[in-house]
């Protein structure tokens, strides 16, 4: 019980911040962008921290499925995640975080007590 509620609790938190991130990659150019950038991987690395690689995976899915749903186009045509330089900045910059926190080593992330 207590493993299911920490993975809800991360696909929460990759839908909450894939919404913000939508929504505030644009706000103050270039500020906002690197704000949502840093915010995805800072959430990451939590991810990790926490539950280890499935815990970035459920994480970085859920971010993945809410970023889908944000770049589609909405029933009047408007569209959350524009396809031109900083849309696109904000999708790439993103996985990079996403990835560059799976490379980070794991005594790092827990220290050497979490090591065996």
């Amino acid at each position: 019980m207590k493993d299911a509620l920490a993975y809800l609790v991360l696909i929460a938190g990759g839908i909450i911040t894939a919404s913000v991130g939508a929504v505030a990659h644009r706000g103050y150019v270039p500020w906002g962008l690197v704000a949502s950038i840093l915010m995805v991987g800072l959430a990451a690395v939590f991810s990790r921290a926490w539950l280890g690689f499935t815990g970035l995976g459920v994480f970085a899915g859920a971010w993945l499925v809410a970023t889908f749903v944000w770049s589609l186009n909405g029933p009047g045509g408007s569209v959350l995640i524009v396809q031109d330089a900083v849309g696109v900045a904000w999708l790439a910059g993103a996985t990079v975080m996403i990835v560059a926190s799976a490379l980070v080593p794991t005594r790092v992330l827990v220290g050497a007590h979490g090591t065996r």
